[in-house]
């Protein structure tokens, strides 16, 4: 009797998330239509969009066409019923928002680097962001933190991220929980990121997608059968330490040559600072060696689009290096989809085309040339989607007790 009930019950809450998931990509959608589609019986789903209507989360949008008799109603979702607070942790600043279903970013806040603990930043800019804002504070679910890995998920943890220097075993989980009293989640970055392309980007819901943020470091994420792929210990998808050249720059993670050390952001201002040093003559020089001014990515590109010689030489040098990582991670992975976000990506399009090129020229499968290769669909938004895309998938995969 009681494994009767338990599966019973099993079923009705997959039931409830298959239908709430449909209503989000396909409403309007009648009741009929939706128990056509998951083989369930017209009062079976009545039941559940009655709870779903009850606790705000749908409306009704019109009617449908008539086969004959009353013309059927349509329910679609109402979007800013649920609103996620999302916590976005960089190498070079942190930020939080609120969005709401549709994936909406508002009420933004950034705050840059400074010497405060991490900890404390982070509760002061919730703090800041909760009297800013001007919905009913009912209507937030939870709390999605997208961080730089490496990361414990099973504990909330944030472990020793290379790039982020003093953060160490961080309870992000229980110390946002302890005192906000919502549901925190704590995602690597990349894996956040892969989830907003898959929730809110162009990827259709049975595709593969490999991502690649390539912003100060350069992460990966991997989704695979529409869900992150970990691995063990949550170690999958660290495209960035794949290593290209044994013989390479000491990483921040302790290994040389990392494609991390070879084409992410910091990779091309040490290198064009390396041969700055060495005398390269370049108009990046002046404001490095006479006013201690570093080189930041924007300079470089903009240079390297009015031609300078060792601006184009290290970009083109770093596109390289990730269209063989890129062959490596093919060759493992034979995504249905590359998607490339993080600022460098952002700035300089033109890696992605030539990544692209060399990536499935290098890559085995003869399929490596169907793979599609893309910008990510959100600008900086994108981190902030990600990091609430955490919440979001639980909330539609677990409804009850979540958001009904």
């Amino acid at each position: 009797m009681t494994d009767q009930f338990v599966n019973g019950n099993t079923v009705k809450q997959a039931n409830r998330s298959f239908i709430l998931k449909d209503i989000r990509q396909s409403g309007p959608i009648t009741k009929i239509d939706l128990a056509r589609k998951f083989d369930l019986t017209f009062s079976a789903v009545g039941n559940i969009i009655t709870e779903f209507s009850e606790a705000g989360l749908i409306k009704e949008a019109g009617y449908g066409e008539s086969s004959g008799g009353r013309p059927p109603v349509l329910y679609e979702m109402k979007w800013d019923s649920v609103y996620v607070i999302a916590l976005v942790i960089g190498v070079r600043e942190i930020s939080a928002c609120l969005v709401n279903l549709k994936g909406e970013v508002s009420d933004e806040i950034i705050a840059e680097e400074d010497s405060k603990p991490l900890i404390e930043r982070v509760y002061n800019l919730i703090d800041q962001l909760l009297e800013r804002i001007a919905i009913d504070i009912s209507k937030i679910s939870g709390i999605g933190v997208s961080a730089p890995g490496p990361i414990d998920t099973t504990d909330g943890k944030m472990l020793t991220p290379p790039n982020l220097e003093g953060v160490r075993n961080i309870s992000f989980q229980r110390l946002l929980e302890d005192r906000y009293k919502w549901p925190t989640i704590l995602e690597k970055d990349a894996n956040a990121f892969a989830l907003a392309e898959q929730w809110f980007g162009d990827v259709e819901p049975n595709e593969d997608i490999l991502y690649i943020y390539n912003d100060q470091g350069l992460g990966g994420g991997l989704i695979i059968d529409s869900r992150i792929h970990r691995g063990i210990g949550n170690g999958a998808g660290e495209i960035g330490h794949m290593v290209i050249d044994i013989d390479g720059p000491k990483c921040n993670c302790g290994n040389f040559g990392c494609l991390e050390t070879l084409s992410s952001g910091i990779a091309i201002q040490r290198r064009v600072k390396e041969e700055i040093r060495r005398g390269y003559p370049t108009s990046l020089a002046d404001d490095y060696l006479n006013n201690g001014k570093e080189p930041t990515i924007e300079n470089i590109v903009q240079q390297a689009e009015e031609g300078d010689k060792l601006a184009l030489e290290v970009l083109h040098e770093a596109e390289r290096y990730l269209g063989l990582g890129l062959a490596n991670a093919i060759n493992l992975f034979a995504p249905d989809q590359v998607i490339f976000g993080g600022m460098v990506a952002k700035l300089y399009p033109k890696m992605i085309n030539t990544a692209e090129k060399i990536a499935k020229e290098r890559a085995l499968s003869p399929y490596a040339r169907n793979i599609i290769f893309a910008e990510s669909a959100f600008n900086h938004q994108s981190n902030s989607i990600g990091a609430a895309s955490v919440i979001h998938q639980k909330l539609f995969d677990y409804p009850e007790g979540t958001i009904i």
